[in-house]
C-alpha cells in the first residue's frame, strides 16, 4: 500500500510519503486487474485532530492535539474550489479549524502535520518536532472511515468529478505556523502561487493546480533502506510501478534550517513519488537543487516520465540570485546531475501578480526519466563582488564588471533592497552610466545607509543586457 506512516531512514532522516499522515482506522482496498492492491485510504481531518494518546488513535502517531496550541492553532483549508470545463463548483467556503463532515464522495482536504512529537515525547531533529517540521494536504473525498485519494478508481462516486484536467483552487490558512513556512512541493499541474503575509501568523497561500498521475509502489516491496521520499532523497531504485494512481498532494516545509530567501518558493512533480529542494553553491555563487525521484518503468512496462516545476519568486531571485525577475529567464541555466537519464531542455516562464498570482520565475523539465535526477538551478552571469561603504555623507559602491568600457558604456542600477531576505520590495536610489570596468558610484548616506542591503545591476547600454546583477550590505 502507499505507506501514509513514517518510518527513519539513513542517518535518522525521516521518510515522507506522497498522502502523508496518520493512518487510523482500516482504509479500503482497491484491487487491480494484475493483483496488486492499492489501500486507498488517507487520516480524516477528524483522525488527524486526534491526540496520541487518544483511545481512538489507535496508530498512536501524533496528531494535531498533540501541538501546543492544539486543533485552534493548525493550519486549514478557507476556500476549495473545482473546474471542470466552464463549469465551477464549491467545495469549502469560509473554512476554519474545525473538521468537516463529508459524505461519501464528497470532495474534501485534509490538513495533517508531519514529523510533529507525541504528547511526551522529547523533539529531537531528525525524529520529531515540538510543532511540525512539515504539514500535509491532501485533496481526496468521503470513504466511510477513511479519506480516498485516488481519483483514478475512487472506491465510490466522487461529486463533484476529479480528473486530471480538473482544476483546483485553494486557499489555505497557515494560522499559527504561518510564520515558518520555506518550500512547498506539489504533486500535480501548477497553475498558480500567491502566498500573503509570510512570517507572520495570518499567512495564507492560494493555489491552484491539477492532479497529477503518480507511480504506486507496495511499501513492503521497497528495497532495504530505500530512501525515494527521504529529505534529501537518495538510494531510490524502484524498478517498476505497480500501479498508477491520480492524486492532489501539497507538502509545506516549515524547516527554517534552510536560507531564508527560500520562503515562498514551490516546485512541483508530475509521475514522480517524491521531490526536494535543497539549495547549495556558496554566497556568491548560489545554486538550487530540485530533486525527484520515481520508478524507472510504469506498471506496463514503458519508461516512467516525469516533470519538475519549479518557482522561483522574486524574493528568492534578488535575496539568493541577486537577480531581478526581469532577468531571471535569461540568466539561469538547469543542468541534470545525479542519475544518468534524459529530459527536454528547460524552460523559464516569467510569471506576474496579475496572471499568476506571484512575481518571479517558473523552470519547467519535462519528459524526465528516473530514478533520482537532481537538477541544478545557477545564475549564468559571472560572479561579480560588490563593496559598498560610508564616509562621512557619502555611500560608495564599488565593483569590477568586464565588458563596461569607453566604446561599450554601461548603466548601473544600485537598488535598495528590504532587510527581509525573502521580501521583494526594492526602490532605484541611483542608474549611472560608465565607461571602464572599475566601477565607482557616489551618492547621499541618507540614501543608502550603513548596514542597508543593496542590489547592484549593470547593463550594456546599448543591447540592455545584463553583465553583473550582485547583492551587498553597506558597512
Amino acid at each position: 500500500m502507499r505507506d501514509i506512516r513514517r518510518r527513519p531512514g539513513a542517518a535518522g532522516v525521516l521518510t515522507l510519503a506522497l498522502a502523508a499522515g496518520l493512518l487510523v482506522g482500516s482504509p479500503a482496498p482497491m484491487a487491480l486487474a494484475d493483483g496488486v492492491t492499492v489501500f486507498d485510504g488517507v487520516p480524516t481531518q477528524a483522525q488527524a485532530d486526534l491526540a496520541s494518546t487518544d483511545p481512538d488513535n489507535t496508530g498512536g502517531q501524533a496528531g494535531w492535539a498533540d501541538m501546543a496550541g492544539g486543533l485552534a492553532s493548525r493550519p486549514y483549508v478557507r476556500s476549495l474550489r473545482l473546474t471542470n470545463g466552464s463549469t465551477t463548483t464549491p467545495v469549502i467556503t469560509d473554512g476554519g479549524p474545525s473538521a468537516p463532515s463529508v459524505a461519501p464522495g464528497g470532495v474534501t482536504a485534509v490538513v495533517s502535520p508531519v514529523n510533529l512529537c507525541r504528547t511526551g515525547q522529547t523533539p529531537t531533529p531528525g525524529v520529531c518536532y515540538a510543532t511540525p517540521n512539515r504539514v500535509s494536504l491532501t485533496v481526496g473525498y468521503g470513504n466511510g472511515g477513511n479519506d480516498g485519494y485516488n481519483f483514478a478508481d475512487p472506491q465510490v462516486p466522487v461529486t463533484p468529478a476529479v480528473d486530471a484536467s480538473t482544476v483546483i483552487d485553494m486557499t489555505v490558512a497557515l494560522n499559527s505556523l504561518g510564520r515558518s513556512l520555506r518550500w512547498t512541493w506539489v504533486n500535480g499541474d501548477l497553475l498558480y502561487w500567491q502566498t500573503t503575509n509570510l512570517g507572520q501568523a495570518d499567512a495564507t497561500v492560494r493555489i491552484r493546480f491539477r492532479p497529477a498521475y503518480a507511480p504506486f509502489v507496495d511499501y513492503p516491496h521497497w528495497p532495504s533502506g530505500s530512501g525515494c521520499t527521504a529529505t534529501p532523497i537518495f538510494n531510490c531504485n524502484l524498478p517498476q510501478a505497480e500501479a498508477e494512481t491520480l492524486s492532489a498532494t501539497v507538502l509545506f516545509s516549515l524547516d527554517n534550517t534552510l536560507d531564508a530567501a527560500l520562503t515562498g518558493a514551490v516546485f512541483a512533480t508530475r509521475g514522480a513519488i517524491s521531490g526536494y529542494l535543497q539549495p547549495g553553491g556558496t554566497a556568491v555563487a548560489p545554486t538550487l537543487d530540485i530533486q525527484a525521484a520515481s520508478t524507472h518503468e510504469r506498471v506496463d512496462g514503458t519508461p516512467q516520465y516525469g516533470t519538475v516545476q519549479a518557482f522561483l519568486p522574486a524574493g528568492a531571485l534578488i535575496n539568493l540570485y541577486g537577480v531581478l525577475p526581469t532577468d531571471a529567464a535569461s540568466v539561469f541555466s538547469t543542468t541534470r546531475t545525479g542519475d544518468a537519464g534524459t529530459n527536454d531542455p528547460p524552460t523559464y516562464t516569467p510569471w506576474s501578480v496579475a496572471a499568476q498570482g506571484s512575481e518571479g520565475v517558473l523552470v519547467t523539465v519535462g519528459h524526465i526519466t528516473f530514478s533520482v535526477p537532481r537538477y541544478k538551478i545557477k545564475g549564468r552571469l559571472a560572479a561579480t563582488t560588490a563593496r559598498a561603504s560610508v564616509h562621512r555623507s557619502t555611500t560608495t559602491v564599488t565593483a569590477t564588471v568586464a565588458g563596461c568600457t569607453a566604446k561599450a558604456p554601461c548603466v548601473a542600477t544600485v537598488y535598495e533592497l528590504s532587510a527581509t531576505r525573502y521580501r521583494s520590495s526594492r526602490t532605484v536610489v541611483l542608474t549611472r552610466t560608465v565607461r571602464a570596468k572599475a566601477l565607482s558610484l557616489a551618492l547621499k548616506a541618507s540614501v543608502l545607509r550603513r548596514n542597508d542591503r543593496y542590489l547592484l545591476v549593470v547593463r550594456s547600454a546599448r543591447t540592455g543586457r545584463p553583465l553583473a546583477s550582485t547583492t551587498g550590505t553597506v558597512h
